[in-house]
């Protein structure tokens, strides 16, 4: 397996937790069939579907894709048993530009967002472990990214955050009211799904609560690009999601970031 490596040695962003967590970026193929293991593991139960099996590693199936061989793998383990609780699959720019393309650009018209000035960082295939989603697993890995970003001159990250439609759209319909008031994007930012997902009015005064990493992405100072996308093969609809590291809230600034750490 040919990857990618980080242009400078992986450094780690470290938690003062019981278990002590810590993030950094895998190389071998072991770890990282580890890591895709996990990932199939983790969609299967969290949007209740049946992947696709398109590779097996000791007997277990993984979730691959073309995209990994160019990708950097980035995860978070616990200490004690070093093992993997969290991950998410980081594409530079510069890795794009060799790879053609961004995942995003399959399911969005992303290129209003992609012409502006700035480095860009997209992440995706994100998922913490069952057992560790306590807040301080993503905690780790939004504090690992946004040193990186500081350290290799990233303005801009994204990514696609998915809502379930086990319900058939309602948590969309509900949310989408919540998203245009107080988390969209200007309009020189947006997207345009290239299967948009019909939401119903009827639903759009329910109450629901954001899907974890959406709530994340928010809480961070993210802005939500646009419509939606419909996945079939995973049974969601994706958001795609912009941060801007300039715009990072000041509560998650003064931890994550280090030229606010003093403030």
């Amino acid at each position: 397996m040919m990857l990618q490596q980080p242009n400078t040695a992986p450094h780690t962003v470290e938690l003062t937790t019981r278990p002590r967590i810590f993030a950094e970026f895998i190389h071998s193929e072991q770890e990282i069939r580890s890591a895709q293991k996990m990932r199939y593991d983790v969609f299967c139960q969290e949007y209740n579907v049946e992947l696709p099996v398109n590779m097996v590693w000791n007997g277990n199936p993984i979730d691959v894709d073309e995209l990994d061989d160019h990708c950097l793998h980035l995860v978070v383990r616990e200490q004690s048993r070093n093992e993997i609780i969290g991950y998410t699959r980081v594409l530079t720019c510069d890795l794009a530009k060799r790879f053609g393309s961004y995942y995003s650009s399959h399911e969005f018209d992303i290129s209003k967002v992609i012409s502006r000035p700035g480095r860009f960082l997209e992440i995706g295939r994100t998922c913490i472990h069952p057992d560790h989603r306590n807040g301080a697993t993503i905690a780790v890995l939004w504090a690992f990214l946004a040193r990186y970003m500081q350290d290799h001159n990233y303005q801009y990250l994204f990514g696609c955050a998915s809502v379930s439609l086990d319900d058939e759209g309602k948590t969309l319909s509900a949310l989408t009211p919540i998203i245009k008031e107080k988390y969209m994007a200007d309009e020189e930012y947006r997207v345009v799904p290239k299967v948009p997902f019909s939401l119903r009015k009827e639903w759009s005064k329910e109450k629901a609560s954001f899907p974890p990493l959406l709530k994340a992405y928010t809480r961070m100072g993210a802005r939500i690009c646009g419509d939606a996308c419909w996945d079939p093969d995973f049974n969601v609809a994706d958001l795609f999601v912009l941060l801007d590291i300039n715009n990072v809230a000041n509560r998650y600034a003064r931890h994550f970031l280090k030229d606010r750490e003093a403030a």
